[in-house]
């Protein structure tokens, strides 16, 4: 196993202590030695992954005690969630919580990325999304890989993202986009019609020709509906 590699598998174990609880926050970990010796790596190797969980603000380093759990949930972001949920599943508990309440943010973040286009509306603008929507539906014609349909989809977003001028709006939603297509039952649920997602683009690019701020609460709803059947098909996946 290369060195690389050692620091990637000591991360994730360490790691998965922090998100399973099996250390609390506040809690220090054992010393360097006592914890190579049980992760069965050298001290370099422990470092190494050491050092990139305080990046991640999972740990602290504070002297003469060590390194210190943070509570997560606190201190984090979104990137957590992949592996909050495949701990989710493992233990049983299921992850339509986590699914409802990412879409559910998706949703209302969309809605105010359609608020902020109604008050500063730039129509010329529909072509470059509608550009993107034609790349997407090709594809979607085909047999495309996963990668594939991700990078599409998000190009889509991320076009009618500039189309509003908010970086905030944008730097909100990616994160929330990217971790839906992680999370492989959720991003298997959403393109299982993909009919359905081509038609929502071109319903928002026929808005963006004509925007109307009263159009906004039936597109919020359709969107609402939208995602209650995906949590459907995460369900009964």
């Amino acid at each position: 196993m290369s060195e690389g590699t050692a620091v990637d598998a000591c991360e994730a174990a360490i790691r998965a202590w922090i998100l399973s609880g099996e250390v609390s926050p506040g809690e220090r970990l054992p010393p360097e030695r006592r914890l190579a010796e049980r992760l069965g790596v050298n001290r370099t190797t422990l470092r190494g992954a050491l050092g990139r969980l305080a990046s991640a603000r999972l740990l602290t380093v504070r002297q003469g005690s060590g390194y210190v759990v943070q509570d997560y949930r606190r201190v984090a972001g979104l990137e957590l969630l992949p592996e909050v949920a495949a701990l989710a599943e493992a233990r049983g508990d299921g992850i339509r919580p986590i699914v409802r309440d990412l879409l559910e943010v998706r949703r209302r973040l969309a809605t105010m990325a359609l608020e902020r286009f109604a008050a500063q509306p730039d129509p010329a603008a529909a072509d470059r999304v509608e550009a993107a929507v034609d790349r997407f539906a090709e594809l979607m014609r085909g047999e495309p890989e996963d990668e594939e349909i991700v990078e599409a989809d998000l190009d889509v977003i991320g076009v009618f993202l500039e189309t509003t001028g908010s970086a905030v709006l944008g730097l909100c939603l990616n994160p929330v986009s990217f971790v839906v297509q992680a999370l492989a039952p959720l991003r298997e649920a959403i393109y299982a019609d993909p009919d359905t997602n081509v038609a929502a683009y071109r319903l928002l690019v026929l808005w963006m020709r004509h925007p109307s701020r009263d159009a906004i609460g039936p597109v919020a709803a359709e969107l609402e509906k939208r995602d209650a059947r995906t949590l459907e098909r995460v369900e009964g996946a």
